[in-house]
């Protein structure tokens, strides 16, 4: 086995490592933050179905990631060590921090950083990017939308009945935390699936699918191992810094958040699951009052998104000048 390719498969799993951990608050965050699992069993449910959403569910987001924005005869196996190292870094600084960013913009944008100083700005795919990019603004303006819905749904038709009534209230918070633990498991699914792509997508592409194929594998590992060790981090941002959850309201972000990651999921557009979940959390936040959002959490986490594309872009061009000023 080549020795790039050997490197290449290790930073593809570091990377899957890093955004594993980042990444299963947006699937497990709600679940936590309302009470309906503990930390721990959040993290067993999480990385079980993340690793099936990325066997089987991961393959048209790997398509657009790996060849969509740079074609593929400028993709070679230096270049996916460059990608891939430049957006694990980044991640896991975000990661000590516990800011949960968005993975998906930091693979997506390491790729532009590399194919604007090895292909040039001409051969890269601008109408891809113009797409990609478009999705990271509509996903979580979608997700906030229907949160609002879904949880306003929800209130409207039970829970407004039931106000005065605590047993009853008691009991449908019950019932829900049991739903809430079906949706977060579903949302995980969609989550893994962008995952892998993050972490594997470029290097799957170079190899080709032979090969490929046992590469996602062992990113789909590196997820489970990234998601039991350090996922505790960013699943706390999220399941309680930005608004109290209980699992009526935990259920609503879920299974909007995941609905959404799974239908662009499908369409081969990485998405950031992390934007769109914060997105479902804020619109049922307001949906019970604007303010129980902790504006001062959106607004650090929101800062960290922007901050994230231009850094992630000059991270993996600069590491393309370095890597080739000691090796060539």
């Amino acid at each position: 086995m080549d020795w790039l390719l050997i490197i290449g498969v290790i930073t593809a799993m570091y990377m899957a490592f890093n955004i594993a951990a980042n990444d299963i608050g947006n699937s497990m965050g709600t679940v936590v933050g309302s009470g309906a699992l503990t930390m721990r069993k959040a993290l067993l449910v999480g990385a079980l179905f993340e690793f099936l959403g990325a066997i089987f569910l991961g393959s048209s987001v790997i398509k657009t990631v790996g060849s969509g924005i740079v074609p593929l005869e400028f993709m070679t196996g230096l270049g996916a060590f460059i990608i891939t190292m430049s957006a694990g870094i980044w991640i896991t600084i975000t990661l000590i921090k516990k800011i949960p960013i968005s993975g998906s913009d930091a693979i997506v944008s390491s790729v532009i950083g590399y194919g604007l100083v090895y292909a040039g700005l001409n051969h890269l795919n601008w109408s891809t990017i113009g797409l990609i990019m478009a999705s990271w603004v509509i996903s979580p303006l979608i997700g906030l939308v229907s949160g609002f819905l879904v949880y306003y749904l929800l209130k409207l038709g039970i829970l407004s009945r039931i106000k005065s009534n605590i047993g009853a209230k008691d009991r449908a918070e019950k019932v829900f935390s049991y739903l809430q633990i079906g949706s977060s498991s579903f949302a995980a699914l969609g989550v893994g699936a962008i995952d892998i792509a993050a972490a594997t997508a470029v290097l799957y592409v170079t190899v080709g699918s032979t090969i490929g194929f046992s590469i996602k594998f062992l990113g789909a590992i590196a997820l489970v191992f990234g998601i039991l060790i350090a996922g505790n981090r960013i699943t706390d941002t999220i399941g309680r810094r930005i608004t109290e959850l209980v699992p009526t309201r935990g259920f609503s972000a879920q299974i909007s958040a995941g609905s959404i990651t799974l239908l662009f999921a499908s369409i081969g557009m990485p998405i950031s699951p992390t934007q769109t979940l914060v997105g479902s959390v804020i619109g049922v936040g307001i949906a019970r009052g604007t303010a129980t959002v902790k504006l001062d959490v959106i607004k650090h986490i929101a800062s960290t998104w922007i901050i994230t594309i231009p850094a992630c872009i000059a991270i993996s061009a600069t590491l393309y000048f370095v890597v080739n000023a000691i090796f060539y």
